[in-house]
């Protein structure tokens, strides 16, 4: 399906990918997602907390990190694994929230409560820790995205300190940026963050409702994007990605008035392209699994007049580009699933790309 024309680009929505599950074939409330260099495709999830009639019980479910592999079409996603549970023992999550790989296939997982990165062997097998947080560090902390640069430099945004840090590839601290304000390098509530294939350094600048763009040791570049209610603009935006030709794609996850959660598109100037909202008219293999064994499922979904409501995103809060694919992930949270999508360098129809 030919989804989006613009500016000598043209993105087709490709399939969608998961389902909601508390664990094993499936997702528990996904928030970031990572490649491996072998093509191994990681998915950090956030779980749940259940109510009890004496209140809350802290015991999460389903905090754990998913491993399969996606496919270029529909159903030929595999479900490989998953590894970690909830707890604050080594290689344990409370608040997992970002995710990212190394060039050695290493997996790097933040963790907003217990502030620290966890790092795992590609199959799973825990490694080693190492805080965010250092010593003389006084403001409330909670470490969130997590990006790693092509010389291994690893940066951690934390957004209850509105800072950026970064780590040696050991976990050694090097230096942090950014302070809690409006101004140009300032931050509130920093969220995703992404490194491109320059080392230039972009960050989800939450509260400011906007994408900030650093040298790799942090020195502002530029703004993308602007906080409004126009096509285009920012309502806390979650995370932000770049592709091998410089366009920067901003996951926004607040609810407007063209849906509950859009990416936007950007060129690498910044100016702003088209938006996406989700085109998952099809369920994913792994939830139509689900519907044909289960007879009142399938009933049901035939009583609905239209199906639409749940084609669009819910909440998305994180992007990712599949270099080797050409393709954007897009992790839509509330519905446990990845919409993907495919950029098409050779489609060109004058009257389209205006």
């Amino acid at each position: 399906m030919l989804t989006e024309t613009v500016a000598g680009r043209t993105y087709d929505y490709s399939h969608n990918v998961g389902r909601g599950a508390q664990t094993g074939m499936g997702f528990n409330t996904p928030v970031s997602m990572t490649f491996g260099p072998d093509g191994m495709v990681y998915v950090a999830n956030r779980g749940s907390e259940t109510i009890s009639n004496v209140g809350w019980n802290r015991t999460g479910v389903g905090q754990r990190v998913t491993k399969l592999t996606i496919g270029a079409e529909w159903g030929e996603e595999e479900f490989l694994g998953e590894f970690s549970k909830y707890g604050d023992s080594e290689g344990q999550f409370i608040w997992p929230a970002g995710i990212a790989t190394d060039s050695q296939g290493q997996v790097f997982v933040t963790d907003e409560w217990l502030n620290r990165v966890s790092v795992f062997e590609k199959e799973g097998e825990f490694v080693r820790s190492f805080d965010t947080v250092q010593p003389g560090d006084g403001e409330p902390n909670g470490a969130s995205g997590i990006a790693i640069a092509p010389d291994g430099t690893i940066y951690v945004s934390d957004s209850r300190s509105h800072k950026v840090r970064m780590f040696k590839s050991d976990g050694t601290f090097i230096s942090s940026f950014g302070t809690q304000g409006v101004s140009e390098g300032q931050l509130d509530s920093p969220w995703g963050i992404t490194v491109d294939q320059d080392g230039k350094v972009y960050v989800a600048d939450f509260k400011n409702h906007r994408v900030q763009k650093f040298s790799a040791d942090g020195k502002f570049e530029a703004q993308i994007g602007r906080p409004g209610n126009k096509r285009g603009d920012l309502n806390y935006p979650t995370d932000v990605a770049v592709d091998t030709d410089g366009d920067i794609y901003v996951c926004d996850w607040s609810e407007n008035r063209w849906g509950k959660g859009q990416v936007h598109i950007f060129t690498p100037e910044g100016q702003f392209l088209t938006s996406l909202a989700g085109d998952a008219q099809k369920l994913s293999a792994w939830a139509q699994i689900t519907v044909d064994a289960n007879a009142d499922y399938a009933k049901r979904r035939r009583e609905v007049r239209t199906t639409e409501p749940e084609w669009t995103f819910a909440q998305p809060t994180a992007v990712e580009w599949d270099t080797a694919n050409n393709r954007l992930m897009v992790v839509d949270t509330q519905r446990s699933r990845l919409q993907i999508y495919k950029k098409e360098a050779d489609y060109l129809i004058p009257q389209l790309n205006l």
